[in-house]
């Protein structure tokens, strides 16, 4: 039995984030709570959103201190400012980092003790405060999800799944994503990427995800270089509205690998999520690729591969594609050139396998595997070494 579950209204256009003021009036909201960054504010995005808040007559707050891969005080931080406003609503402004506070401070508004009681699977039953999310990245997908990731205090990235971290309404306005930094726009494209290859590929089996992650492989393959090369519009709302396609491929069939082992990455390691992820992606492809090489196949064949050969032989040129795509795109090789101490691999290894993610991923993983991947994306060899006699 397939069940397709995306109770979030989703509305997009260029401009549309300053039609924001009605839908909080259609929604009886009488003061807003804001969560955001820095980077947002700088950027000029967060005036032209309260400028229709406050033509529309209703008060609102602003939390700008987000942070990245926030943890459990950023999310209390922003919680206790809510609740100490007497906020009815809450609009999350950013890349997932702002999206993923929010949804934890909302959490904590609605329900006693601490934010990691309700860590895990289906925890949180209390209704949350109404939440519109207004992604300005082209990568999140957070606003179209039932899940959040909080950094707990050993900096292991915990994932909160309930149905109830549904956003109300998610604000798709590519307009914000004009002035993204070009190497903004490759991670978190490239995030984007690795959320529709791993719905598609794990074990998970839900027709609707698998036509979403299709067409946002599709769309991401073919729009990524002119939207982070060139900050091409019409290429930056294809990317937009890939993420959110992809976004909602993983609400409905979830991860794999690759997430299982970034976390750890972005958590301990402290490189970005969406670069950790483009790192992980062609080494995981090439292991996994035994495991469903017809999957990987439709993957490369959805990236633009011409169809030739067999279908191990097009999986290949899959991995390849994903390599070439991160060399234009300028992402580092390997996790060594990011910063990363090989020391702590051992750490990482171990957080991966906490994962749920390994459980559906398409290829049984064993902390072998984990570890060789680990070592290999550390100095940058070649993902096809993984390959082995194929």
């Amino acid at each position: 039995m397939t069940t397709i579950n995306i109770p979030v209204k989703i509305e997009y256009g260029a401009g549309s984030s300053v039609e924001i003021g009605e839908e909080l009036k259609n929604r009886s909201c009488n003061k807003a709570f804001i969560i955001t960054d820095a980077g947002v504010v700088k950027a000029g995005l967060l005036s032209k959103i309260t400028e229709s808040i406050d033509e529309a007559g209703i008060a609102y707050e602003v939390y700008d201190k987000v942070r990245p891969d926030p943890d459990i005080s950023c999310v209390k931080e922003a919680s206790d400012l809510y609740s100490k406003t007497t906020s009815d609503c809450m609009i999350a402004i950013g890349g997932g980092s702002a999206i993923d506070t929010a949804k934890g401070a909302a959490i904590l508004a609605s329900h006693p003790g601490d934010i990691m009681d309700y860590a895990g699977m289906d925890k949180i039953i209390n209704p949350l405060p109404t939440l519109i999310a207004i992604p300005t990245t082209c990568g999140t997908g957070s606003e179209v999800t039932n899940v959040t990731v909080i950094t707990d205090d050993n900096q292991f990235k915990t994932p909160f799944v309930s149905d109830e971290l549904m956003p109300d309404v998610a604000i798709l306005d590519p307009s914000l994503l004009y002035t993204l930094p070009q190497g903004l726009v490759a991670s978190t494209g490239m995030d984007a990427l690795t959320h529709a290859i791993e719905a598609y590929t794990n074990k998970t089996q839900n027709w609707f995800a698998d036509i979403n992650a299709l067409q946002a492989i599709r769309d991401i393959s073919g729009f990524i270089r002119p939207a982070a090369l060139g900050g091409d519009k019409i290429a930056l709302e294809k990317m937009q509205y890939a993420s959110t396609v992809a976004g909602i491929s993983f609400k409905l069939s979830r991860l794999g690998l690759v997430h299982a082992m970034s976390h750890p990455v972005s958590g301990v390691a402290k490189v970005p999520h969406g670069i950790a992820n483009a790192v992980l992606l062609p080494y995981v492809m090439a292991f996994n690729l035994a495991g469903n090489p017809k999957a990987y196949s439709d993957v490369a064949q959805a990236l633009g591969v011409e169809e030739s050969g067999s279908t191990i032989d097009m999986a290949i040129q899959g991995v390849k594609k994903v390599v070439q795509l991160n060399n234009q795109l300028r992402i580092p090789h390997s996790f060594k050139d990011l910063g990363m101490n090989e020391e702590d691999i051992h750490l990482m290894v171990e957080d991966t396998m906490k994962s749920g993610n390994v459980l559906i991923n398409t290829r049984r993983v064993q902390q072998a595997d984990v570890v060789e991947i680990f070592k290999m994306s550390y100095q940058g060899e070649s993902p096809l070494l993984l390959l082995g006699d194929m």
